[in-house]
């Protein structure tokens, strides 16, 4: 007998499945043929094989970048940094069949080292791919592409994993879905269990001592919050940037910030 499904639970159309999907980095993919570069953002993407490595990208049919691609045999995936986030946004809305969207947006490329699709400057990493399948999946193509190179800026990827503890400026985007992206904000570590312990008992302390962290930071946030808004109240400058370091992070509560003087932003 199966359990009944949790009061919480709802349904939605199959069409949200992909959305669910959402929150890995948006690439920029690049590719060249007859001469001519273009770009296009794109969510859909994964990896297919480590050995080889291969890469899967799903184009939309009716894009001029799956013709590009198709005769191209090849493109690049570009990931952007923050600062590329509304380029990211307008990119999508434009075609590449009636316009230079390298030219449009002024985009500043570099040489690829084993293909001959563009790489863009100022993003977090870059992979070139050489078209090794391909499959007419409903209203996509998916892309089947070798990787033949990796560049990485490592203020943004370093020890095989993006680097959490970057800049903002430097963390890659995460589309959500629309015109909503993420940033990469914190590690979580995982524990997972030794072989002569209960796993259910050792993942409930877990979950326990992560609520309790959690809890604790949240009150010395709201404690910290309070103080920000008193002294703001009295009219006394505040200095936001050495008390940035003691508030957790987290949704903020309204402030009136009309009454004092703020420095730091």
């Amino acid at each position: 007998m199966l359990n009944p499904p949790p009061e919480e639970y709802e349904d939605r159309p199959t069409s949200e499945a992909s959305r669910l999907l959402m929150g890995g980095p948006v690439v920029l993919v690049t590719t060249t043929w007859r001469g001519k570069a273009n770009v296009m953002p794109l969510a859909w993407h994964t990896p297919l094989s480590s050995k080889p490595p291969v890469i899967g990208i799903a184009v939309e049919q009716s894009r001029h970048t799956a013709d590009m691609i198709r005769h191209a045999g090849e493109f690049a995936l570009n990931f952007p940094k923050r600062p590329y986030l509304h380029h990211v946004q307008y990119l999508g809305a434009l075609s590449g069949e009636r316009i230079d969207k390298f030219d449009a947006l002024q985009l500043a490329t570099f040489a690829p080292t084993t293909i001959t699709s563009p790489l863009i400057e100022g993003c977090a990493a870059w992979i070139e791919c050489q078209v090794v399948d391909t499959f007419d999946i409903g209203d996509h193509v998916l892309f089947g592409g070798l990787v033949t190179a990796i560049h990485v800026d490592p203020r943004s990827y370093a020890d095989g994993r993006w680097h959490l503890g970057a800049d903002e400026e430097d963390r890659p985007l995460h589309f959500v879905g629309g015109n909503v992206y993420a940033a990469l904000d914190r590690a979580l570590e995982a524990r997972v269990p030794r072989d002569f312990e209960a796993p259910e008992r050792v993942l409930r302390e877990r979950i326990e001592e992560e609520l309790e962290l959690s809890r604790e930071a949240r009150e010395r946030r709201e404690e910290q919050l309070g103080l920000l808004q008193r002294e703001v109240e009295r009219g006394n400058i505040v200095d936001v940037d050495a008390l940035a370091a003691e508030i957790a992070t987290g949704d903020d509560p309204p402030l009136d910030l009309s009454k004092g003087v703020i420095l730091g932003g």
